[in-house]
Formats: structure tokens, C-alpha cells, sequence
């Protein structure tokens, strides 16, 4: 997510971005589901509290692998980092297996270390809100990670290569507002390896198809509106990107 491969010259090997994958996937779902348990705090906190620990989590995990895997922790990331081609659709598919994988044990090592009264079919799941249709959760999820997604090849645009500072910050933030305004309503997956680890672990698969579709599909139009409305034409001249001076660029001249 922070980046759309490791950011040095250096060319990590298949098995470390593996890896970065699975263990920053295992600490999303570690550390941001911890943060959602309601029966914590008492009386339960507002929902923002627990957007905000995913944010703040996404922000720890891309500062801690981000330069080298790109810590992109969730497979429509990935889809949008391969059709953007700057990975391999085979090395696309190492990392989903490992964001798969690294899911299942940060949550199922979750269950393991909380008390058994806060494990209920409703830990950490994502689910439509009972007053909407499966059909507005799933356009909810394809809109909400679009813009996710849009986000992310904006950081990604060459454009914006000389602004790497605070990668981190801005992710662990646009995670945290996304979820504030739509978690309450499906839960702001935005991830299917997010939804799925609680899905299996809990036995508890209603609408769960929801997340399969919406972020996937998300990604691909988040992808195609980057793409051909906003990124720099391939046949450009790299030089002429170069040669674009920001205002903050401009420095007077003596007269």
C-alpha cells in the first residue's frame, strides 16, 4: 500500500517480500482487530476509536515494511500495482497468497490471546448494515476502495516521487477517515483478505461474497479512472516531466 515495490535499488529476493507480506497482513489483523473490541472499553467507545486504531496500525506496518515489500497488505493493492505494471502478475500472486495467509494467522493468533468472552461471531467482522440491501453494501465497498485505490497511484505517480516523507502518514489516515464515514454502514473492508480471516475463523460467512466482489472490483475502476484520466501518457517524454517546475520552485532572480 505505501508503495508499489520495495523504493531502493536493491532487489529484495521472492521469499523476503513474501515475507513483508505475510507478516504485515498477520499485524493488521493482530493489531487492528484488537483495537475492535468492544467489550474493552465500558461503556463500548464510539466506532471512530476503532477506525482511527486501523489507521494508526496501516501507518506502523508501511513504516515498518513498506521500503520492502511496499506494505501493500491487501490484494486489490496488488491488483492495481500489477495492471499498473510494476510487478509481475506471478509475483502479484505471491503476494496475495502471503496477504491470505498472514490474515488467517495474525487473527487466529488474536483468538488465541483474548479472553474467550470476547470472542463472538461479530469479532472484527465486516457485514452490511441490516436497514441497507446487499446491493448498496457492495457498491458502498466498490466506490469506498476505489477511492482507495485512486489515492494510492496518485502516491505512486511519478509525480509525486519527490514527496515520499510522509507515505506512511497519509495511508494510516485515508484508512482511518474511509472507515469513519463507512464503516458503520458495511464495515470498510476495502480488503478481502481482511473480512475473510473472521469469516473462516468464526464460521460466519453471511454476505460475505460482498467482499470478494466490492474491493476487486473497486480496485479495477479505481485502476481505470487513474489510468486514463488522471496518469502521464507512457509515450511521453520522460523529460518533459522533469522540466515541471512547482511553485514552491520558482526562486526570483536578481535583477
Amino acid at each position: 500500500m505505501g508503495y508499489g515495490r520495495a523504493t531502493s535499488k536493491y532487489e529484495p529476493k521472492a521469499l523476503t517480500l513474501f515475507a513483508a507480506e505475510l507478516l504485515g497482513t498477520a499485524l493488521l489483523m493482530f493489531l487492528g482487530c484488537m483495537g475492535c473490541i468492544p467489550e474493552v472499553d465500558s461503556p463500548a467507545a464510539f466506532h471512530h476509536l476503532s477506525s482511527l486504531s486501523f489507521g494508526l496500525v496501516i501507518l506502523l506496518i508501511i513504516q515498518a515494511f513498506g521500503h520492502i515489500s511496499g506494505a501493500h497488505l491487501n490484494p486489490a493493492v496488488t491488483i492495481a500495482a500489477v495492471l499498473m505494471r510494476m510487478m509481475s502478475p506471478l509475483l502479484g500472486v505471491i503476494y496475495v497468497a502471503a496477504q491470505f495467509i498472514g490474515a488467517l494467522l495474525g487473527f487466529a493468533l488474536l483468538k488465541i490471546l483474548i479472553p474467550e468472552d470476547y470472542i463472538n461471531d461479530g469479532l472484527c467482522m465486516t457485514s452490511p448494515h441490516k436497514l441497507i440491501t446487499t446491493m448498496q453494501a457492495l457498491a458502498i465497498e466498490i466506490i469506498i476502495t476505489a477511492v482507495l485505490i485512486i489515492v494510492i497511484l496518485a502516491v505512486w505517480d511519478k509525480r509525486n516521487a519527490d514527496k515520499p516523507d510522509s507515505v506512511a502518514i497519509r495511508f494510516g489516515f485515508v484508512i482511518a477517515a474511509i472507515s469513519m464515514v463507512a464503516g458503520p454502514l458495511t464495515g470498510a473492508s476495502m480488503n478481502t483478505v481482511r473480512s475473510f480471516a473472521p469469516a473462516v475463523l468464526l464460521g460466519n460467512f453471511k454476505d460475505h461474497w460482498i467482499y470478494w466482489v466490492g474491493p476487486n472490483l473497486g480496485a479495477i475502476i479505481g485502476y481505470g479512472i487513474y489510468k486514463y484520466l488522471f496518469s502521464i501518457p507512457e509515450d511521453e517524454d520522460e523529460d518533459s516531466i522533469d522540466e515541471t517546475i512547482g511553485l514552491d520552485e520558482v526562486k526570483p532572480e536578481k535583477l
